[in-house]
Parts: structure tokens; sequence; C-alpha cells
């Protein structure tokens, strides 16, 4: 019984991180593919802050999940994602809403900074809300994105587990051929 217990812990241990880094190169490959482009799986996007402009509410490093909304969705004291320029991103709190024949614009503030920012959000620019941060985890995510981080957390780990699959399979071809000496 406690081998069954523990297989299924490993398996599900197994396929959670399986996951996670499946999930993450998605997005790698999804961002360096088309950088103008914010990925996104499901209407969510995972972003990770720069800056420490929102400081206290998120701190460079963390990790945000971005929903797309519609527009009209948006309520003062949100905090949005924007879209600056066609590769910078921002992430900071409406203070306040314009509307203007048809049109809605953002006044966006960072929690951090002194003064509201200079330009006027459009709808255009509109990337989503947040719906989640995870601390630091943007530095994970960075990290894995990486060269390095690719080698170290998915190569060696999945060739390892190849190898001990085949291993494993070898050892009960020759335990069947072999016979009892007994």
């Amino acid at each position: 019984m406690v081998k069954k217990i523990s297989k299924f812990i490993s398996i599900l241990f197994l396929s959670i991180i399986f996951f996670v880094i499946v999930f993450l190169l998605f997005f790698s490959f999804q961002s360096k593919k088309h950088p103008e482009k914010v990925p996104s799986l499901f209407g969510i996007s995972p972003l990770t802050v720069l800056t420490n402009s929102m400081h206290p509410f998120i701190k460079a490093g963390d990790l945000v999940f971005i929903k797309k909304v519609n527009p009209s969705e948006v309520k003062v004291n949100d905090v949005i994602t924007f879209k600056e320029t066609s590769t910078k991103f921002i992430t900071h709190r409406v203070i306040s809403i314009k509307k203007d024949k048809g049109t809605i614009g953002f006044v966006t503030k960072g929690d951090n900074n002194n003064v509201a920012d200079s330009k006027i959000v459009t709808s255009d620019q509109l990337i989503g809300t947040l719906q989640l941060k995870i601390p630091k985890a943007g530095y994970f995510s960075k990290f894995v994105s990486g060269p390095i981080g690719f080698i170290l957390l998915i190569l060696i780990p999945a060739t390892g587990y190849i190898c001990l699959e085949v291993y494993e399979r070898l050892s009960k071809q020759k335990k069947k051929q072999a016979p009892d000496l007994l």
C-alpha cells in the first residue's frame, strides 16, 4: 500500500513539474517568436515585472497573470497591463476613466510613483487586468527560458528520465530471459 501511495505521489509531482515546464517553455517560445505580441493561453498572459513602480503591491521579479478583458469592464483601482510601445508593457493602477465620443481612456499611475502617467491609455493599448501575482516567480521564469535554465531544468532531467526508463525495461527483459536456477 505504501508503495502505491509513494508511486502515485511521485507521478503526481512529476506531472506537475512537467506541466509547469511545458507552460513556461510555451510562453518563452511564443514571446521569442512574436515579441510584439503578449503570449497567452486561454486569454491569460504571464508577464514578469521588471521595475518597482507598483511597489509594495507588485515588486520587481514578481510573475503576474493578466486576463484579457473588454475595456468597459475595467474599473477605477483595477491594475491593468497596457502596451506603451510594440515591445514595452506596463502594469499600473487605473486612477480614473475618461470617456469621450464613445471611446474609453484610462489614467494610470504606478503605486510607487508620485504622479500619474503622462499619457492616457486607450482601449487599443489595453492588454488586460491583473488576476494573480506570484512573488519572485518571474526570476524562475526568466531562468527557465534562458539556455542554462533549459539545460539544467529540462534537458538533463528529461535525458535522465529516458535513461532510467530504458534501464528498467532492459532489466525486466533480462529477468524474463534468465532461466530459474533453483
